[in-house]
């Protein structure tokens, strides 16, 4: 995901996401792409479109590429209208103005794409330190805490702890991506640890 928000001018890569967004909204004003299916197959087909059609400029064509790799790959897991969404809103400076809660999900989901493994842990699972393996790249977070942690306006009113294992430099790009204010933590169970901050 890094590469779609940093390397290619923001004004086309905004273009783009915009009209997929466009697109698929007016699809659901129509009655079209309704489940998360149906939502998958219209952009897998309406970014083939584009490409046949030559609609967009060929800066763009590694973008429209990778978003067909995602889809093809995870199917409706890819969950593309939410990395259309995302890249609208990062290219766009829009990001920002999300909720923190928004912003968190934006930060996981792009760890995803670039093959990170996302757990949710149990209280105990949590106390016991429980992890994947050290060698994979993977995010670790409380389940209960991160409940407590966000309002229902998905505002963070507590600091969020987040585990890290694996190679785990490259997240520190999407936190300055996504706008969140994290604190390092000592190296804790064998874990990078990681405070996400309140914003105020």
């Amino acid at each position: 995901m890094t590469e779609l928000t940093t390397k290619r001018p923001d004004t086309e890569l905004a273009h783009l996401a915009w009209c997929i967004i466009v697109a698929v909204k007016l699809a659901r004003k129509e009655g079209k792409s309704i489940t998360p299916l149906q939502t998958h197959m219209f952009i897998m087909q309406w970014l083939s479109t584009a490409q046949k059609r030559k609609l967009f400029p060929k800066s763009l064509a590694p973008d429209i590429i990778w978003l067909q790799k995602q889809g093809k790959l995870y199917g409706p897991g890819a969950r593309l209208f939410s990395k259309v969404e995302y890249i609208w809103l990062a290219s766009s400076g829009e990001l920002v103005n999300q909720s923190t809660l928004f912003r968190f999900t934006c930060m996981i989901d792009s760890l995803r794409t670039m093959g990170w493994q996302d757990h949710l842990l149990s209280d105990a699972e949590w106390q016991q330190g429980w992890k994947c393996g050290t060698e994979i790249s993977a995010v670790y977070t409380q389940k209960s805490q991160l409940l407590s942690s966000f309002t229902e306006a998905g505002e963070l009113i507590l600091p969020l702890e987040v585990r890290l294992t694996g190679v785990f430099e490259e997240i520190f790009q999407i936190l300055e991506q996504c706008k969140l204010k994290t604190e390092k933590l000592p190296v804790c169970m064998g874990f990078t640890v990681l405070l996400i901050q309140p914003e105020s």
